[in-house]
């Protein structure tokens, strides 16, 4: 019969490691919850494998949390899989990466939800993409938002393409998201792009951004896509903006679109240019518009310009307009008409301007523009249009032009 089990704990704990590891594997077995308890990580490591294999699940779970963290590699190795997967949450939680790298990967797949998720994000964040890579997928999906936010971006770029599309990409922090490598942008799953929050996609650079499928990129919500800076919109590629679907480009803001350059918005699919609000262009975007984009700018859309849009125009782009839609401009985007600008209009295109809004709502300055041609293209009643203020802005030659056509 064991006399070990009459011996205090408090003399248990104070045998030497020499002394400790002495003991008959029958005396190991024979010890006592209560005195495995108070067992140190020294006289832990003393002990041979086939000791540490005769400790039952009891005495296994008796070990302290500190000693636990304090074992050697060699001792965690020499733990069964069914003494591993007996550890409680608080002894798992003690480990340290050195301890959770020594696991083999059965064991490592063996731990329960329970145990996996007793892992605190500084172990995690400790891990070895080797270690994670083994863990199972059921493991790496079940991971909380803490334990998912101690990954650092190296980890996470080192996942296998199954691992990482398993990983609630929705827990990551901005730190994380910017950090994602173009590769570990372009493995995730649709379902895991449409569920990335609007911080996470605010922090992604062009590159990032470049890697989402037309698919993806056009499964952005309206508050994904909101989110993206007028940084982030400067530094997209043509081929990226017009993957882009037209109620993506309609709800852009203005801060967006203000982020825009001349190549980006001459280069947009006829689609999107059509979808895209001009009126919250600002002049010096509209100055560097070619005719072409000019020309494919719809009715409505150049009815919404602004007085500072118009008056933003080169003389090309104000001749690129139609007739129409110079004869539909109001008063107050004629007031934008510059005196370059109306002194380069096109007699077929000046002649367009309406009675009612067009010509009246020409400032003084632009009058100094007019052109004898010009006038000499107007109907009477157009004639009849221009004010008295506008009127004493003339010169000369031009108000006697304008007399000759309305006596």
């Amino acid at each position: 019969m064991s006399v070990i089990p009459f011996i205090s704990a408090a003399k248990i704990a104070g045998l030497s490691t020499t002394t400790f590891s002495a003991l008959k594997t029958t005396s190991i077995a024979a010890l006592a919850t209560t005195q495995v308890a108070v067992l140190t990580a020294a006289q832990v490591n003393a002990l041979t494998s086939t000791d540490l294999q005769y400790l039952v699940v009891t005495q296994v779970q008796a070990l302290s949390s500190t000693t636990m963290g304090g074992l050697i590699e060699a001792q965690i190795q020499a733990f069964t899989d069914t003494q591993i997967g007996e550890l409680t949450s608080t002894q798992v939680s003690a480990l340290n990466a050195a301890e959770i790298g020594a696991l083999s990967s059965t064991e490592l797949q063996n731990l329960s939800t329970t145990q996996a998720s007793a892992l605190s994000a500084a172990q995690i964040g400790t891990l070895s993409t080797t270690v994670l890579n083994n863990l199972t997928t059921t493991q790496v999906a079940a991971l909380t938002p803490t334990q998912v936010q101690g990954l650092t971006a190296s980890q996470i770029n080192a996942l296998s393409t199954d691992h990482l599309n398993v990983l609630d990409v929705t827990s990551l922090d901005t730190d994380q998201a910017a950090g994602l490598s173009t590769t570990a942008i372009g493995d995730l799953t649709a379902t895991q792009v449409a569920a990335l929050p609007a911080a996470e996609i605010a922090a992604l650079d062009a590159s990032q951004i470049a890697q989402l499928t037309t698919t993806e990129l056009q499964n952005l919500s309206t508050t994904q896509a909101s989110a993206l800076t007028a940084t982030q919109i400067s530094t997209l590629s043509t081929t990226v903006l017009n993957n882009l679907t037209t109620a993506q480009v309609a709800a852009l803001t203005s801060t967006q679109i203000q982020g825009l350059y001349w190549t980006q918005l001459n280069n947009l699919s006829l689609g999107n240019l059509n979808a895209l609000d001009a009126a919250k262009l600002l002049p010096v975007q509209v100055v560097g518009l070619t005719t072409t984009t000019i020309t494919n700018l719809t009715s409505t859309q150049v009815g919404a310009l602004t007085a500072a849009e118009i008056g933003a125009l080169t003389v090309a782009g104000v001749n690129s307009l139609s007739t129409n839609e110079i004869a539909a401009l109001t008063t107050t985007q004629a007031g934008g008409f510059t005196s370059d600008q109306i002194a380069g209009m096109t007699t077929t295109n000046f002649s367009a301007l309406s009675s009612t809004s067009g010509i009246p709502g020409l400032n003084t300055n632009a009058i100094a523009g007019l052109t004898t041609e010009e006038i000499d293209s107007l109907s009477t009643t157009q004639g009849h249009a221009f004010l008295a203020s506008q009127i004493a802005a003339m010169s000369l030659d031009i108000a006697a032009e304008l007399a000759a056509l309305i006596a």
